[in-house]
Parts: C-alpha cells; structure tokens; sequence
C-alpha cells in the first residue's frame, strides 16, 4: 500500500503591486483604519470578483469599532458584515485552511484577524501563517499548558497583540505558573495589549511577575477572573506602574471579598479604565461604599457586580452613587436585591441597569 504524500500547503497568489502597497501601508499602521478605507475605495474603483464584498466587509467592520455594541447603528452594520462573510469567508479562508493552520477564523475591520491555533503549532508553522495571513494579530492558544516556554521565545509572537491562554491546564499539576512566568519574561511578548490569563491558577506572586514585567508594559485588557489572586494580586495591581493604558480589567471570582474590593477601590495607578467587572467577589455594601468613589468611578462605563451580595443596602448605595453618572452598563444580577430597590434602580439608571 502506498504511503500518502505529505499535503502541500497552496502557493501564496502574488497580490497586484498596488494592493501590497496598500497592505503594507495597512500593517505599518494596523490601529488607524484609515488606510483599510483607502483600500476598501481602490477596491471600489479598481477591483474585480469580490473586491466590493472585501470593501463593503472593511466599511462595516472598521464602523462597528466606532460604535456602541447593542446599538441600533452597530447591529446594522453587524447585519451587513455577516452577510458579507455567510457568502465570502469560506473562500478567503480558504489557504489556511488548506495549509491545516488554525480554525475558527475570525475577521476584524475588514480582514483576517484571528485564529485559534496551539501554541506549539504556532511556533512551528508562524512563518506560513503570516505569510497567507499577514493581518493576524489575535490568537487563542487552548490547553497551552507544556507548550508555553517555547511560544515565549519564538520571535513571531512579537506579530500579536491579543493572546488568549484562558485555562491552560485542565488536569491541575502541569506547572503553568513556570510556563507563564517565562511568557512575562520574554522580550517577544512586548507588543501584547489584550491578554486573557482566566482559570489560569494565578496567584499573587504571578500577578505581581505580570504587572512588574520589563516587556509587558502596552495592557489596555487584562482578564484575570476565575483566578486566585486575593488581597495580595490586588496589591500588585495597585502598586504596577505598567497598568496606565488599561482600559478593561476582568477580576470576577478572584477572591477579592471585602479587603480586596476596598485595596482596589483605592488604586490611583488606573487612570485610563473603564471597563470593570467583579462579578463573584462576596462584594457587601460596606465595600461597595469605597468602590463607589475610587479615583477611577467617574470615568467607568460598564460595571459587572453580578453575583455579589449587595442585596437592598448596596443597592441604595449604587442610588446615590454620584460618580458612576457614566455608565453605559450596569449589572446587578443574582444580588437579592428586593423589587422595590429594583424599581428605584431602573428609574435612575434605566436601560443601563442589567437586573
């Protein structure tokens, strides 16, 4: 019986000159969306074949960054970008697929952006992937336990801006604190600004290896829920003088209860958050009288306390809040919180309150 030959990854179609161009100028500024608009006209003027479902995909994915989720404006364009990508996607996934690098492709303001790829795969076909995929910047590493040392000292990580290494280890003994500890250490890691460590077993001392680390110092997310980080990984936080473009912070289930809420609540290192979630802290109202006016309470716009233990006396904290006039979200569910409270809280936050 003959041995099947090894799959051939397809050739890589030399793009038109005047389309690298743009490509270039679109991975030398990947933030500013105005060369993808640029390009989304050239398609216009210039394409052929789904040139214009490309340029449509970039005009509604790079509005939607722009907008308000849930908003009427956002659902529309959301609308016109997934009838773009029903009728498109498969094809202009197409090579990767065909190369087996990755799956669950997704696309961001208009072009491939993320992939779900293991860690030691992605040290392995890196240079493949950013040579049929150039754009991509956000990777989901699942179950990365054992393969992390290796994925901190490939130099392609330096490509990506969001790692997602939720629950790297779901046996218990891998020693992922080591592994993470080598990631916080690489100079590789530098250019990361969205990082997802929930169910990670982080503790204290590895939340303090994180915000102190030489190299990971351009956060604007950071998901540590599911984590034990406590009183101490709090400390860390407030302490770091690496968390001022922090925009997004997840501590929900992170043990932090009433000690930790108050060190949080004074924390003047967060100048720049507005996303701020702390569902399943055993939060009462005592504390949620400190977080309520924590030097960062003006600037929030969404507040998960969903699942704490606020009941009617938080809930009148929360209406006389003052400072959270900001809000664009509130959750308040599983709180005990009784009907009339409720009511009161619907009439001073209306749609933002989540009950």
């Amino acid at each position: 019986m003959k041995k099947k030959s090894p799959k051939k990854a397809p050739a890589i179609p030399a793009p038109h000159h005047e389309e690298q161009a743009f490509l270039d100028a679109i991975l030398a500024q990947p933030d500013d969306d105005t060369p993808r608009l640029v390009f989304a006209d050239w398609l216009d003027e210039n394409g052929t074949g789904d040139a214009g479902a490309r340029a449509a995909l970039i005009r509604a994915q790079c509005q939607m960054e722009r907008l308000a989720p849930r908003t009427r404006e956002y659902i529309a364009q959301e609308l016109q970008a997934e009838a773009v990508l029903k009728k498109h996607a498969a094809r202009w996934t197409q090579p990767l697929a065909d190369a087996e690098i990755g799956n669950s492709w997704r696309f961001r303001r208009g072009f491939l952006d993320e992939l779900t790829l293991s860690a030691r795969d992605f040290v392995r076909v890196a240079k493949k992937l950013f040579q049929l995929a150039p754009t991509i910047r956000t990777i989901r590493f699942p179950a990365a336990s054992n393969e992390l040392t290796e994925l901190a000292g490939s130099a392609y990580l330096a490509r990506l801006n969001r790692v997602n290494l939720q629950r790297m280890c779901g046996c218990g003994g891998c020693p992922i604190d080591v592994e993470l500890r080598n990631l916080f250490a690489s100079p590789h890691a530098a250019n990361i600004t969205e990082l997802n460590l929930a169910e990670d077993r982080m503790d204290a001392a590895g939340v303090e290896a994180l915000v102190n680390s030489a190299h990971i110092t351009q956060l604007t997310s950071l998901d540590l829920s599911d984590n034990p980080i406590g009183v101490e990984g709090v400390a860390a936080i407030r302490k770091s003088k690496n968390l001022a473009g922090l925009v997004s912070l997840n501590l929900c289930s992170a043990g932090l209860r009433t000690t930790g809420t108050r060190a949080l609540a004074a924390a003047t290192n967060l100048p720049m958050l507005t996303h701020l979630a702390l569902a399943g802290n055993g939060i009462g109202p005592m504390s949620l009288r400190s977080l309520v006016v924590a030097p960062f309470a003006t600037q929030l716009m969404s507040l998960d306390l969903s699942t704490n233990q606020l009941g009617d006396a938080g809930g009148k904290v929360l209406l006389n809040a003052e400072k959270l006039a900001g809000l664009k979200s509130l959750n308040l569910r599983s709180n005990k919180i009784g009907t009339a409270t409720q009511a009161s809280l619907r009439e001073r936050f209306r749609e933002v309150v989540i009950l």
